[in-house]
């Protein structure tokens, strides 16, 4: 074993250019299989590129994306309008922007199992909605029409496959949108004159033809799509088997649904044949194929004959047991694809056929630094380790280091299966960025996040804040690499695991709400963390306040020694007298420097664990809320939030669990409640469900939120019939008309007006239920504009002695919102029968 020392060892990335899913930078530094290599050099033969389209992480097809990647080896990718930052979260609390980046990491992941590459545009989802016109009304349509025209022209597909058509049957008018904008970027895309700013960076890129992938779940059965549309449709059968992977596209294509863990999408392989419908849309109609009278080979690359020989002449002279056998073949290869011409092919080739001799060799390269955060200016040290598992020569020549400006000039021959280990510090520059999730780096508009980098518009996530380059001589062929500088640590139930490393601030703090409710003028306590970031930090902390409102204390000192040490601090905030909705921050003062970010960690087995810097801020809320009742049971749901939210306003929640479901111990609360999608997801309800009834006929009031009429695990849970429908009232300012002004549900102990449901966030409610029995009382009335009347946001029925509540309204978003008015109707409900 080799050991050498080196300072500066490390080159911090401009965050430009277009990420893909094949930067796995947050995985365990792997090789491939020896089937793996044979198919890289297959895709080398290849040179096509087909882009799928749509509204959301999960939208995609990815069987198809399989089939295109690994059977036909085109480059394939999806192009995700938005990061699903307004949908639910079946497996934790994160919703918004938490929920956008951790859908991200989900549809990466699911990338590096189909094969495809990802990108994104600057969309943020909103939530459903039932028209491309409402969705307009939102999303800026010009930009981003901009961004589906610049991932066309950085991508270059020849095949654009729209996963929705552009109308009803798509089911949700941010899907109708993605098909609107596919439809347009296709024809903007090659005209000079749309976004003529682009072409700073790209050319014009006319794709051949958009077709659209039909026979989805608009069509109850795919063979009606065949007899209906064969003369039009080209068909796929995408359900072959590759023996190379060992697995169907289908079967591929499960394991990639299943990382969509936060929309319940686990599923099972499919095996056996799969045919898949594509509409012609624009272009140039295809026939039998989708690939039809386009060239894919190397003939579209001026003077590549030799090349394209010399890659049909490596695959057939292929060894499984021996892919380093293949080396000087690839490295051929690599010499006559460097003499063409400069072409976006060649770049692209050479990157593949890099990547294909490294796995050849068998070479390991990882560059593991001693901690997972830094903060600007602060020394890392790290550890390298490159062994080359191949009897072919292979020498270090050079390790790049930008700091310095300049190359280490070394001659480290790597033998065969022989570990060598370099070792090294680097300082973080002072100007580094934090590492912020680059779409969240500004504030953004309700329908789009900020981005004013051409470049950064597309990337599927920030790359990688370090990264070392090595200058290695292989057979007398140079190829140089750059490896991204990681986090290894090893835990003891999952073994080994690699995340990215991040610049953060010097120190993080947090406060320990998101909402604040004042009941008339009394104070209430605010807790705040403080975290160091770096050692020997010393400030002050206060909170920053409007005017009218003040602490005690005013500020508070900050002494912490280590890196990682916490300090909690009090403070009493009191309200004025009159005071409208606000927002109030946490601040610490550190050598004259403000910094007010907290830090939020997501942490998951599915994903690389990533970090975010928000703004440690609050909303404060002055309110007259009346209560009856103290202590609630609560069965937790999917991404439930409303336990803490409902602490806010003084009750005491208990999260319920087996042991506490009997009668006995049930009857102590004044109110139980269940979390919405519970009967979709916790098995248990189905034993505990006949418990909680013998609750309300006993005197209890149940209240239960939401469930999707996708998925029940029992169809009749109430104590009278009613049936889960997937209608919605998706326009959060719609009317609502009271249906009965003598419900206790609008009079105790709050007087409900029509004040009460203005302010309200992303949705009035979801799956209302339909065809319910009369012994059910309705409350409210809603609908979208042009839309039926729902009668049934809040259903409440008598059953013996007690009540039982079925409410549809989003409580769940609105709570930790600090709607007012959500916290005064959900009030009342757990007053019911007090």
């Amino acid at each position: 074993m080799k050991t050498l020392f080196y300072r500066y060892f490390l080159l911090v990335t401009v965050l430009t250019g277009m990420a893909t899913s094949k930067n796995i930078w947050a995985q365990v530094p792997s090789g491939a299989s020896s089937s793996e290599i044979l198919l890289g050099i297959q895709k080398l033969k290849v040179l096509g590129n087909i882009l799928y389209f749509g509204a959301h992480p999960d939208d995609e097809n990815p069987t198809f994306i399989a089939y295109m990647a690994n059977e036909r080896h085109y480059k394939t990718a999806y192009f995700s309008l938005t990061r699903g930052d307004g949908g639910q979260n079946a497996i934790g609390t994160e919703i918004r922007e938490n929920l956008g980046i951790l859908r991200t990491q989900e549809l990466l992941q699911a990338r590096r199992i189909d094969g495809g590459h990802q990108f994104f545009s600057r969309a943020i989802d909103f939530g459903f909605s039932k028209s491309a016109e409402e969705v307009f009304t939102i999303w800026d349509k010009e930009k981003l029409l901009s961004d589906a025209v610049w991932v066309i022209r950085k991508f270059r597909p020849d095949v654009i496959v729209t996963r929705f058509p552009p109308d009803e049957r798509a089911g949700h008018g941010q899907h109708i949108a993605s098909a609107i904008l596919a439809e347009e970027a296709f024809e903007a895309a090659g005209d000079p004159e749309r976004f003529p700013e682009q072409l700073k960076y790209v050319k014009p890129w006319k794709t051949t033809r958009l077709v659209w992938n039909a026979g989805m779940w608009w069509n109850q059965r795919r063979d009606e799509v065949d007899e209906k549309d064969a003369r039009e449709c080209v068909r796929i059968d995408l359900g072959t088997f590759n023996p190379l992977l060992g697995k169907s596209y289908g079967e591929i294509a499960a394991e990639s649904r299943s990382v969509h863990k936060t929309q319940g999408f686990g599923t099972v392989g499919f095996r056996g044949s799969l045919t898949e419908y594509f509409k012609h849309v624009k272009g140039e109609k295809a026939t039998d194929d989708l690939f039809s009278h386009i060239n894919t080979s190397w003939g579209r690359v001026r003077n590549s004959e030799k090349v394209d020989a010399l890659v049909t002449k490596a695959i057939r002279s292929y060894t499984c047991v021996n892919p380093s056998a293949s080396v000087p073949a690839l490295l051929e290869i690599k010499s006559e694809l460097e003499k063409l011409p400069d072409d976006s092919w060649k770049a692209e080739k050479l990157k593949d056929l890099n990547k294909v001799i490294q796995e050849a060799l068998g070479l390991f390269l990882s560059v593991k630094s001693d901690d997972c955060t830094y903060t600007p200016g602060e020394k890392i040290r790290f550890t390298i380790e490159a062994t080359n598992r191949s009897p072919v020569p292979v020498i270090i020549k050079k390790v790049l280091f930008p700091f310095e400006k300049k190359d280490s000039i070394t001659n480290i021959k790597l033998v065969n299966n022989e570990k060598t280990e370099l070792s090294g510090t680097a300082v973080i520059p002072l100007d580094t960025k934090y590492s912020q999730p680059y779409w969240l780096e500004k504030e953004s508009s309700p329908g789009l996040f900020d981005v004013t980098d051409q470049q950064e518009i597309g990337m599927a996530e920030n790359k990688p804040v370090a990264e070392v380059g090595f200058e290695l001589e292989i057979n007398a062929h140079k190829i140089t690499y750059a490896v991204p500088v990681v986090f290894q640590k090893t835990d003891p139930i999952l073994g080994e695991i690699y995340q990215p490393i991040s610049v953060t601030p010097p120190v993080y703090v947090a406060l320990d709400n998101k909402v604040y409710l004042f009941n008339e003028n009394k104070s209430k306590k605010i807790k705040v963390n403080v975290k160091s970031g770096m050692e020997n930090l010393s400030g002050t902390l206060q909170l920053k306040l409007p005017d009218g409102w003040h602490t005690e204390p005013f500020s508070v000192p900050v002494n912490l020694k280590a890196k990682g040490d916490e300090q909690n601090a009090g403070f009493e905030l009191f309200p004025p007298a009159y005071a409208d909705e606000t927002e109030i921050s946490a601040v610490v003062n550190v050598a004259g420097n403000e910094f007010s970010q907290s830090l939020n960690v997501i942490s998951y087995a599915h994903i690389p664990t990533q970090v975010s810097f928000p703004k440690a801020k609050a909303k404060a809320v002055k309110v007259e809320i009346h209560k009856n009742g103290q202590l609630i049971g609560y069965i937790k749901g999917a991404g439930d939030m409303v336990p803490a939210s409902l602490q806010q306003i003084g009750y005491e929640v208990i999260l319920l669990e087996d042991q506490d479901m009997t009668a006995e111990k049930l009857k102590r609360y004044d109110a139980v409640i269940v979390g919405v999608k519970a009967y979709n997801m916790v098995e248990r309800l189905k034993i505990i469900n006949p418990i909680l009834l013998k609750y309300v006929e006993n005197g209890g009031n149940l209240i239960v939120q939401y469930n999707s009429d996708q998925g029940l695990l029992m169809k009749n849970f109430g104590p009278y019939p009613f049936t889960v429908s997937s209608k919605r009232v998706t326009v959060e300012g719609s009317e609502v008309r009271f249906l009965n002004k003598e419900s206790k549900a609008l009079n105790y102990p709050n007087k409900i007006t029509q004040k009460d449901f203005e302010g309200w966030v992303q949705e009035r409610s979801l799956y209302q239920p339909e065809n319910w029995s009369d012994q059910y009382e309705t409350v409210i009335s809603c609908n979208d504009p042009g839309c039926e009347k729902l009668d049934g946001g809040i259903l409440i029925a008598k059953y013996g002695k007690g009540n039982y509540v079925y409410t549809t309204m989003s409580w769940f978003r609105q709570l930790p919102a600090g709607v007012t008015g959500a916290y005064r109707v959900f009030s009342n409900l757990i007053s019911l029968g007090r």
